[in-house]
């Protein structure tokens, strides 16, 4: 391999090759699809194995499924391995623990977190458990019920926090690595109508960053002390003579833990923030994502370019860092059918 490997994820049918493989060289600022593969419905989430081989996607649809891959660089082929019922409608994301031994899932519309073992051989075996959550919020339209959005790892722990948009909430579990059972540690309630949607760590301190769909704002918190999760900061993240609708959908922060970035749907910017003393969030600017509907986005290792898949104009756009921190230039976008999901692997 001489370039970064990039799976997308997107919105196609089963009829189409709805995950991708993709190799970009940063030198040459060229993106180029390798390969592909079929035979699931609307493969939004994808989640990559530590060994870089394996991977997880979820299809969801109301009949939602988990499905294994496994890739062949050398001969450019992705090979399912097998499919497990995601307990659920509409699962909306998936998380493998860092040992690659366990996988977490959480269904959008059947508002429940689930486990499931990853076997030797790359296989989802049968879950282990499954939590159904509970709770509405004031948004009518939206928060009517539960909707666990995402879970994501705490670094360093068996600890993973999961964003309920429906309820307003935030969970935190911890798994038993031996049984695959989750136990509630703590859940906060956010604020209301916010929806949280997905959230990131920073590297150094024990700070995550929770990003709120619904509201397109971010909040900060402390993690630890008697509360767990102590509220430091919430920070808006599209201008306020904006007047258009805007949902905020991805937030990343930087592998040397000094810059924070988010998108906009709607707005379809990435917005762009400096961490400072305590994780507080300092606003420097806005970047166009060359599309529309910026569903997801990756920083590619050494910071220097900002990957992005953009839903609504069916495209990959690769946006360039400047040394500010802040994307300053933008390549040819490559055309893909409803990308909503990025992901470095290899």
């Amino acid at each position: 391999m001489t370039g970064i490997y990039l799976l997308t994820g997107s919105y196609s049918s089963s009829h189409e090759q709805g995950i991708k493989l993709w190799e970009f060289n940063p030198v040459e600022a060229t993106c180029i699809e390798k390969t592909g593969i079929g035979g699931i419905e609307r493969p939004s989430f994808i989640a990559a194995h530590p060994n870089g081989v394996n991977f997880v996607a979820t299809s969801e649809v109301e009949d939602g499924k988990l499905v294994s891959y496994r890739l062949d660089f050398e001969n450019n082929l992705i090979t399912e391995i097998n499919r497990q019922s995601a307990n659920g409608a509409h699962p909306s994301h998936v998380c493998i623990d860092v040992s690659g031994k366990w996988l977490l899932s959480t269904n959008y519309s059947g508002g429940n977190v689930n486990v499931y073992p990853i076997q030797e051989d790359g296989s989802i075996g049968e879950r282990t458990d499954s939590i159904k959550h509970e709770g509405s919020g004031a948004n009518v339209e939206r928060q009517d019920a539960p909707h666990p959005h995402s879970v994501f790892q705490q670094p360093g722990s068996n600890d993973f926090f999961v964003s309920d948009l429906g309820a307003d909430m935030i969970s935190v579990y911890e798994l038993d690595r031996e049984t695959g059972k989750l136990k509630l540690k703590k859940s906060i309630l956010t604020t209301p109508g916010s929806g949280p949607r997905h959230l990131a760590f920073h590297p150094e301190m024990t700070v995550v960053y929770s990003l709120e769909e619904l509201s397109s704002t971010l909040s900060v918190y402390g993690i630890g002390g008697e509360d767990f999760l102590e509220f430091v900061q919430v920070v808006e993240l599209i201008p306020k003579q904006f007047a258009g609708t805007n949902t905020s959908a991805e937030v990343v922060v930087s592998e040397d833990g000094q810059h924070l970035y988010a998108s906009n749907r709607g707005h379809d910017s990435i917005v762009v923030f400096a961490i400072q003393e305590k994780g507080i969030l300092k606003f420097e600017d806005y970047a166009t994502t060359g599309g529309a509907g910026p569903r997801h986005f990756t920083l590619l290792p050494g910071k220097q370019w900002l990957a992005v898949a953009n839903e609504k104009s069916d495209s990959i756009n690769m946006l360039k860092i400047g040394a500010s921190g802040i994307p300053e230039e933008i390549i040819e976008p490559v055309s893909t059918n409803a990308p909503v999901c990025i992901k470095v692997i290899g």
